[in-house]
């Protein structure tokens, strides 16, 4: 049964009027929730009056589909469907057609005619020879926006598709979105006369109790800036690494989706609080949803701040209460299961096994950079052995990551500058497949944290890869290292007269012979 009443709800911090409804019994199990509760985006009763007609008649037809079951959309369907998603796209970027940056018509030209590029099983020799496909991410980006704006739509309209429908739904968004995009760009020219109907403009067939209200579709409004929009400005400036790339933009459609819509500056705190408490409700961890789901959220809307595009940043303040455990504090190897893994690793006839532990243990280096090494990351300078830390290799932390360290005379004792010798030119580790975005060291991780973990040391608390970042950090500390020297090699954050000039091989060399 409803809530009782049949006029927008004011809330009582925000001042924001919102449409309120109980969700009847028959649905909450499709929805997943006993209440529906929509910003209107406005503080003025009157406004908000004219909205909550048009927000309530949407909501009922989407709980008419919903009740309707699964269905499938004919092509004609939707085409009509897709055409509410070019349509807001065309009028959002009417006023200034040249600054649309969403989509690129020379992706969008082949965007479905090949399967979905990435770098996982791609080895960098492959790349060199096959060539790396300057539009690959751009396209990755527009198919997931669009399969994206697919599930919003259904979503919002109550709609519940098979497979098939769900991706012919996502092509004809993209088609319409290529027309779209073609039409603005010949705006920005001065092609301002009337244009034929665009691709997506077939008008609608009827589905199911349509909404009584205009054409919108959640992440296009017709005023306003988008999410869609500061992702795009947001990868286009920071250009961020893949994986973050990913993750980042993959949050923040997921908060979207969470509040029904897509518009930046509908977003309120309440928003942002209500989905951390649905978070919490899933038993995700605090750090995990202050890091891994706020803070996503949060750098995406600083960046429409930044760039004036939005007033206020509602992400900003909203924290998450943590309490560290002790039961869950991390904690570094001992020596003596330093001592097992190193004598397993010494033991191993298997490259990654035999030398990322040590390579770890005498550098202080992540263990991705050590994954990604190549065999020209290996050379000698001035008469010292060096192994070179470079994001030609692949994907580092920062720039502070980049860097140049002697390797250390027990490295060398062992055997590591023959085997590098031995290796063919590219990857060291070349049976080490890249992950999904392109990183060897997410796929080491795995394997060696497993393996080490199949050496009895199962103490969940204590890290079986990171644990020699913080276990070489205390050995410089106890065997009087430079602390800057220290900082250097580990790549980490220098001050700002630590960034001026650099470091003599011979003096690191010397420093470094200290570590036992």
């Amino acid at each position: 049964m409803a809530l009782a009443m049949a006029t927008p709800w004011l809330h009582p911090r925000t001042r924001v009027y919102y449409l309120r409804r109980r969700v009847p019994d028959d649905l909450k199990a499709a929805l997943g929730r006993g209440e529906v509760r929509r910003s209107l985006g406005t503080r003025d009763p009157k406004e908000a009056k004219r909205l909550f007609a048009g927000a309530l008649a949407e909501l009922e037809a989407q709980w008419a589909n919903l009740r309707g079951g699964a269905r499938a959309l004919t092509e004609h369907e939707a085409h009509g469907l897709a055409a509410r998603v070019a349509d807001a796209f065309v009028a959002e970027h009417r006023d200034y057609p040249s600054r649309q940056s969403l989509w690129r018509v020379e992706a969008g030209e082949t965007l479905f005619e090949e399967g979905p590029l990435a770098l996982e099983g791609r080895s960098a020799v492959q790349v060199m020879i096959d060539g790396l496909d300057r539009h690959m991410v751009q396209r990755q980006a527009m198919r997931a926006w669009c399969e994206s704006a697919a599930d919003a739509h259904l979503e919002r309209e109550g709609l519940r598709v098979d497979p098939d429908s769900r991706r012919e739904l996502v092509r004809a968004i993209a088609r319409a979105m290529q027309a779209g995009a073609l039409r603005l760009r010949e705006m920005a020219r001065g092609g301002w006369a009337p244009a034929p109907a665009l691709v997506g403009q077939i008008s609608a067939p009827p589905l199911p109790a349509p909404p009584a209200r205009g054409p919108e579709t959640p992440g296009l409004p017709a005023d306003g800036i988008t999410l869609e929009a500061l992702i795009a400005g947001w990868l286009r400036e920071r250009q961020p690494a893949a994986k973050t790339a990913y993750v980042f933009p993959r949050v923040v459609r997921d908060f979207a989706a969470f509040v029904g819509h897509g518009e930046a500056a509908r977003v309120t705190e309440d928003d942002v609080v209500r989905w951390k408490d649905k978070l919490l409700e899933h038993g995700l961890r605090g750090t995990t949803i202050r890091n891994g789901k706020i803070g996503p959220v949060r750098t995406i809307l600083q960046w429409g701040v930044d760039n004036k595009k939005l007033k206020l940043n509602v992400a900003r303040g909203i924290k998450v209460t943590t309490k560290a455990r002790a039961v869950d504090r991390k904690r570094d190897p001992t020596e003596n299961e330093v001592a097992v893994i190193l004598s397993a690793a010494a033991a191993s006839r298997d490259p990654v096994r035999r030398w990322v532990p040590w390579l770890c243990a005498y550098t202080g280096a992540r263990v991705a950079e050590i994954c990604q090494l190549r065999k020209e990351d290996v050379y000698t300078d001035a008469g010292i052995p060096v192994l070179a830390i470079r994001p030609e290799a692949g994907s580092l932390k920062n720039e502070n990551s980049e860097r140049t360290i002697p390797v250390h005379p027990t490295l060398i004792a062992s055997g590591f500058l023959e085997f590098a010798g031995k290796a063919k030119p590219g990857p060291l580790f070349p049976d080490l497949t890249p992950d999904r975005f392109g990183s060897r060291g997410g796929n080491g991780s795995k394997v060696l944290g497993r393996w080490i973990r199949s050496l009895g040391l199962t103490d969940p608390r204590m890290q079986p890869n990171h644990g020699w970042r913080h276990r070489f950090s205390s050995l410089s500390r106890d065997k009087g290292l430079r602390e800057d020297v220290t900082i250097y090699m580990l790549g980490r954050q220098k001050s700002v007269s630590g960034a001026y000039g650099g470091y003599g091989l011979p003096m690191l060399l010397e420093q470094m012979s200290r570590i036992p």
